[in-house]
């Protein structure tokens, strides 16, 4: 259920299940324009695409567990140019270093450009040392680490091998995503970056909100969470990761999240999904998307959609390119992955897109 109503000067309504949790004010759910379509290139295959409209005009996506190229696990750095559904996506950086199948390696979770740089954030930085606990305890999503690249991702500081310790230890703020704005960040909301993480990757529990002032991102000692609301609904920030407090609630929905901001409803849009059965690739899953006037609240529910797609395609992972949004119509491209049963062996273990557009409420 939505439950955000254990932060002190906040009043929500009661809701049990998805179904009866509060509804957006603003966005009534989404008209799906045509059928969802593979990236058609069957061997570019991978997952998670957190992605960002960056200083040059091109969108940048790391893949998890790119199942092409020089190695089959771990992370890369890819380019996508063109615009929908004539797209190209191209390997700018296999990230060697970067390895590890599912949660026994880093995987991608958010991606941002700030000023002509990218950051990108990344999960289970200690790779193999806690899988088998991450794996029958939890599912993986743990020590996430930030890193940057100041040319379009040819390269990235610091090195891997340099940082024996996450800037982010534990699960607590796990699988954190950037908060998208427009291109390059154009029209952010003040002089910080926001980043919101999930639980795990699939089906967790919570989310919880950072800042950082956007010219010390890579500072560690700059970072401060929401660790609860003043009677005004004003949050309260602190330095300390251990007082994080959710900013969202909703059991089995909140894995690894990611946010955008639509100007021209004036709303962030927070996309979730959820698997049937908890990391299973061929149970089915639910699509879920939460907006909010803030980044840190209130959620209302915008759309459910169960099932999401197919069994087959068992999709997850919901992206929305800013760059693929018209902002007026509000109609865009969403972006997600498709199963990776066997491995990533099969056709559907690869980019997909679909049109749709956002009806307003009346």
């Amino acid at each position: 259920m939505i439950s955000p109503s254990i932060h002190p000067g906040r009043s929500f309504p009661p809701a049990t299940s998805v179904i009866s949790a509060p509804r957006s004010p603003v966005i009534a759910g989404i008209e799906w324009l045509g059928e969802e379509i593979p990236y058609p290139e069957p061997d570019q295959r991978g997952d998670t695409f957190p992605i960002t409209w960056a200083a040059d005009g091109h969108l940048y996506a790391s893949s998890g567990d790119p199942v092409c190229g020089p190695k089959g696990d771990g992370l890369d750095v890819q380019r996508i140019t063109g615009m929908p559904p004539a797209l190209s996506i191209s390997q700018v950086n296999p990230m060697m270093s970067y390895r590890g199948w599912g949660g026994a390696g880093p995987k991608p979770a958010g991606m941002i450009s700030v000023a002509g740089v990218l950051y990108l954030a990344y999960q289970n930085h200690t790779g193999p040392a806690i899988w088998e606990d991450s794996l029958v305890n939890y599912g993986h999503g743990y020590d996430a680490h930030v890193v940057r690249s100041t040319d379009f991702g040819q390269t990235w500081l610091p090195d891997i091998a340099d940082r024996p310790v996450p800037m982010f230890p534990g699960r607590t703020f796990g699988g954190p995503a950037f908060v998208n704005f427009g291109k390059d960040n154009a029209g952010a909301r003040d002089n910080y970056v926001y980043a919101i993480s999930g639980e795990g990757w699939d089906n967790g529990c919570h989310c919880r909100l950072a800042r950082v002032p956007a010219h010390r991102i890579m500072a560690r000692e700059a970072w401060e969470w929401v660790k609860g609301f003043t009677g005004d609904n004003e949050p309260v920030w602190t330095p300390a990761m251990d007082e994080a407090a959710p900013v969202l609630s909703h059991p089995g929905y909140l894995g690894m999240v990611d946010m955008v901001f639509i100007a021209s409803i004036k709303r962030y849009l927070l996309l979730s999904w959820h698997h049937k059965v908890k990391c299973n690739p061929d149970s089915g899953s639910e699509l879920i998307l939460y907006d909010a006037p803030e980044p840190w609240g209130p959620f209302t529910l915008a759309h459910h959609e169960d099932p999401w797609e197919t069994m087959e395609l068992n999709p997850y992972n919901p992206r929305l390119p800013l760059k693929w949004l018209d902002q007026e119509r509000l109609e865009g491209w969403l972006l997600f992955s498709g199963s990776w049963r066997q491995a990533g062996q099969t056709p559907t273990y690869r980019a997909h897109i679909r049109k749709f557009r956002l009806h307003a409420v009346a």
